[in-house]
């Protein structure tokens, strides 16, 4: 399974039986060595920062907070607008902060009861002097305001829900006694002083610091923190987030193998007749069998769906399937033909794998995304697809379903044309669409090594007869 070396049979179109991929042994996967790490990367982290001088990031983007605190607080899940902060100094000797509310406690209590790698929690409540900041002065606004009231002393009554004194409590109930009256009695007054506080607890009061949203800085500077610098920081998130850590690794094989047999599910289930929307609710239902979660899935001509409407026999189409566990992207892509294949799909598809074969053949460390472009392009067109109907279309993978970063000398985004490196996961979006004929498509996860790559799972068969 692993390249450099052709990676996808030469024979003809798989039957059922050889796209099969082997059945999950279990729904509920755990993985030892992995659950309850965190996720982010710190020596890339570092280097990156170090590389483009910033002392830290802040993030507010969702998926980067999940990153660099392997969390997701319930705020987020309720789309609060401003959930829960990160904050992610350069120096690899702090730790990373989340900032959120403060009923978020009992949560990481119960996972550091289990053992989990944590991040520091610093909570915020709310402010007790609120009307002191109606029509405020710009003045007024840099006074930090009161927190709740500590006027019963230790009664936790007081600090988070109520406690029945009287009970035998759990040894998880005395996690959360305590969680919440540490989280209480810590509070910043809001979300913003808490920001500020995880800062200071971080050294970075000073300095250079990168944010993923420019609402940071805003609401940053509208209460006085103005001592650092703050430069754009959602690309320098993607620069990290390109090279995958063994956590996120591990995650990503597992996302693969689900989306890939849940799309192989999916395919033994086709018949003509069923709409792009009847396959794609199959598809929904296959990934939540396996834990994953459907993002897309696309029959027919990509988002434009089936020229008749539905699933027609003797027409060749693509799907496109990407579903998600536990954030980490799957993608593959594979051709379909209900019936039988005619000698032009046939032909066309013997071109196709060729392109296919090239990239397999060829994809390592040191390969630049135009390299893989111009391969896989050129050996299709030479096995006679038309030049015109070639799609070819690398891209990272991981949090997002293009996980790359973009050029830093424009003023608008571009992808930047990377270089593979040892821990990318990319995979190869290789198409042919041509309206009024059909689509083509074939795509898998890869794991780029020092001399190859591993497939997330193994390279399946892209065309399949039902």
């Amino acid at each position: 399974g692993t390249g450099p070396g052709p990676a996808t049979p030469a024979a003809g179109p798989a039957s059922h039986a050889a796209t099969s991929p082997p059945e999950p042994a279990t729904r509920a996967r755990r993985y030892p060595g992995v659950d309850g790490k965190l996720l982010v990367n710190r020596a890339q982290a570092h280097d990156v920062m170090e590389r483009y001088g910033v002392d830290g990031l802040v993030a507010l983007d969702p998926m980067n907070v999940y990153y660099v605190t392997n969390t997701i607080p319930l705020m987020t899940w309720f789309r609060m607008p401003n959930p829960a902060f990160a904050v992610l100094p350069r120096d690899v000797s702090k730790p990373p902060y989340l900032v959120t509310h403060l009923t978020q406690a009992l949560d990481l209590a119960n996972r550091r009861g289990r053992g989990e790698e944590l991040p520091e929690l610093v909570t915020f409540s709310s402010p007790t002097n609120w009307e002191d900041y109606v029509n405020a002065s710009p003045q007024q606004m840099t006074v930090k305001p009161r927190v709740g009231s500590k006027a019963n002393g230790d009664d936790p009554n007081t600090h988070g829900w109520a406690v029945n004194r009287d009970a035998k409590h759990t040894t998880i109930e005395e996690r959360w006694i305590a969680a919440q009256r540490e989280s209480f009695e810590a509070a910043a007054p809001t979300i913003a002083w808490a920001v500020v506080k995880a800062l200071e607890e971080s050294g970075l009061t000073k300095g250079t610091i990168g944010v993923d949203d420019e609402r940071i800085a805003t609401l940053l500077q509208r209460i006085g923190f103005t001592g650092v610098k703050f430069v754009p920081g959602a690309n320098l998130f993607r620069r990290i987030r390109v090279i995958k850590s063994p956590v996120e690794i591990a995650l990503m094989r597992i996302a693969g193998e689900n989306n890939s047999v849940a799309t192989e599910r999916v395919i033994r289930g086709l018949q003509k007749g069923m709409t792009a929307e009847d396959i794609e609710q199959s598809f929904a239902v296959e990934a939540a069998k396996l834990g994953s979660t459907k993002v897309s899935f696309l029959p027919g001509m990509a988002i434009a769906g089936f020229p008749d409407g539905q699933a027609v026999e003797g027409k060749v189409f693509a799907i496109d399937a990407v579903s998600y566990f536990r954030q980490y992207h799957g993608d593959c892509g594979r051709t379909i033909v209900l019936g039988e294949p005619s000698t032009e799909v046939r032909q066309r598809v013997k071109a196709h794998r060729a392109g296919y074969d090239a990239v397999y053949s060829s994809v390592r460390a040191g390969l630049k995304f135009s390299d893989i472009r111009r391969i896989a392009a050129d050996a299709m067109v030479k096995a006679g697809m038309p030049a015109a109907t070639v799609i070819v279309n690398p891209h990272s993978v991981g949090l997002e379903h293009g996980d790359n970063p973009a050029r830093d000398d424009l003023p608008f985004d571009m992808l930047e044309d990377l270089t593979l490196e040892e821990n990318m996961v990319i995979t190869v979006d290789l198409a042919s669409l041509e309206l009024g004929w059909g689509s083509l498509h074939h795509e898998d996860l890869v794991r780029i090594t020092k001399t190859g790559f591993e497939p997330f799972p193994a390279v399946r068969e892209p065309f399949v007869t039902v």
